[in-house]
């Protein structure tokens, strides 16, 4: 049995098969400051969720004031006014509860917070968490496919390495335009099938070797379009989506390590995979940081285009049937 104060760290497989998620909130202070924003520079795709849902959440509280200022009720299936008011964010597939905790920490008291996921202990390891960063903020195991919650609910849903262990994707995604509210923001990483971009991914990939670090966990990868015509067909609108880490060779070895270096074949490959992997080892946590601030420049400079196996997903709900 697993001791529920342990921290498991990313992706670790328990003896009855689950794969529990854990990591540290970014945001541990009472308040975030800009010296706390600086470190979303080395978590890229959190940089682009948080900043969209932000963004979002900053237009969406005075645009509610005046509403009401104005008399002018939205009507939000099942609930009254002051419900109507409240901003709310979701966060599905929580895990541990590290992002519901940052972002909770983000917005303060003006914003509530929610976390889902589907392995209860997880929820068990979360509730400790969020105890133990001081803030208020609400898991809840949910089945993976109806969230607990009436419809137009939320101003903003993150959710992140998701979709790929979601068996009916489709339906999932209609699940969440349910409980967002029209006009409400979807922050979402995806992971997908190998892209054409991906081309050592591919050429291993192509001879056997899958790199892919939770290939048995991921039931459902499609391609950039496919992933596209999904969320816009469940009443989304994509802003944009941005290919993450294309050079993932180059500044993840730890992601192909155990797997490249237990073949026979591929020794150019094992060998420079060998060096690079004790390279940023040694140098730690420098390396870290700096691969992963070259994720961020490379999303901005070639994410629109590269094709890989994840992206980034900024979306919005539809008003109606525009």
């Amino acid at each position: 049995m697993l001791d529920k104060k342990t921290t498991m760290g990313w992706g670790k497989i328990q003896v009855d098969g689950s794969e529990i998620w854990d990591a540290e909130p970014i945001f541990k202070n009472e308040k975030v400051v800009f010296k706390d924003w600086l470190k979303l520079l080395f978590y890229p795709k959190k940089w682009f969720l948080y900043n969209f849902i932000v963004k979002h959440v900053k237009s969406v509280i005075p645009a509610q004031a005046g509403i009401f200022s104005r008399g002018k009720i939205p009507v939000f299936t099942g609930m009254t006014e002051a419900e109507s008011s409240i901003i709310r964010v979701l966060d599905i597939g929580c895990g541990t509860g590290s992002d519901v905790i940052s972002l909770k920490k983000i917005f303060g008291r003006s914003v509530e917070v929610y976390g889902v996921d589907v392995v209860n202990l997880q929820m068990d390891l979360a509730r400790e968490k969020i105890k133990k960063y001081g803030v208020w903020a609400e898991v809840k195991w949910y089945n993976g496919q109806e969230l607990p919650f009436v419809e137009d609910y939320f101003d903003a849903i993150y959710t992140s390495d998701v979709l790929g262990h979601v068996a009916d994707v489709r339906s999932w995604l209609s699940e969440l335009n349910r409980v967002l509210k029209p006009g409400g923001v979807l922050a979402m990483f995806s992971e997908s099938k190998l892209g054409r971009h991906a081309y050592v991914r591919n050429y291993l990939m192509s001879r056997g070797l899958n790199v892919d670090p939770h290939a048995e966990f991921h039931i459902s990868l499609y391609s950039k379009n496919i992933l596209r015509e999904y969320i816009e067909a469940s009443g989304f609108e994509i802003k944009k989506m941005y290919s993450a880490f294309w050079a993932s060779f180059l500044v993840h070895p730890d992601e192909f390590f155990d797997k490249l270096q237990n073949q026979q074949k591929f020794p150019i490959l094992k060998l420079i995979n060998k060096i690079l992997y004790k390279i940023k080892k040694r140098l730690h946590p420098y390396s870290t940081a700096l691969c992963e601030l070259y994720g961020l420049v490379e999303m901005y400079l070639l994410g629109k285009w590269v094709e890989a196996q994840g992206y980034v997903i900024l979306a919005k709900k539809r008003y109606g049937k525009e």
